[in-house]
């Protein structure tokens, strides 16, 4: 309370604060080695490392890339049939077209929406190790099956919070 009242009579001036700053686009800097680098965000990378006497780690093989990525979006490793497909194609867009099929993967949806699952605290249970009574919500999966849903229907964050506060509130369909 102290500080705001201090803050208050001091004129309440926030203009120097970082949040009410303007963003301004940095200029993309010049790099010496251009080998390993595919957009605008690999030279700030590169210049960074360079900075600090570092280089880049090599680059990994495609099993390797096709694993960190599979882990990554849907939390499963790839099958052998998957590896070997992606080994298989020499397509320049081998690498995108597997970031794009594992986008629509139903797995990726289970995977994300954990995260948002856990700051909703969602729970099948009330957490009660009560025999007697029932301690589950009979229909909490409904909750957990429109949150993977709107994951994987890559519905607009806007939309998804409205959903979240209104809830019953908005008209159906």
């Amino acid at each position: 309370v102290t500080l705001l009242t201090r803050w208050i009579e001091s004129g309440a001036e926030y203009s120097s604060h970082w949040a009410f700053t303007a963003p301004v686009l940095p200029s993309v800097p010049e790099v010496k080695s251009t080998s390993r680098i595919r957009n605008e965000i690999d030279r700030f990378i590169i210049a960074k490392l360079a900075g600090t006497g570092l280089t880049p780690s090599p680059e990994a093989d495609k099993i390797t890339l096709l694993r960190r990525l599979h882990l990554d979006l849907t939390g499963l490793p790839p099958t052998i049939a998957e590896i070997d497909a992606f080994i298989a194609d020499t397509a320049a867009d081998a690498y995108e077209k597997q970031v794009e099929r594992l986008l629509k993967s139903p797995h990726y949806g289970e995977r994300w929406g954990r995260h948002w699952l856990d700051v909703a605290r969602y729970a099948d249970t009330r957490g009660q190790d009560n025999r007697r009574n029932d301690a589950r919500y009979p229909y909490a999966w409904t909750y957990r099956d429109y949150v993977v849903k709107s994951f994987n229907e890559d519905k607009p964050f806007n939309r998804f919070i409205v959903e979240q506060i209104a809830a019953d509130k908005l008209p159906v369909g």
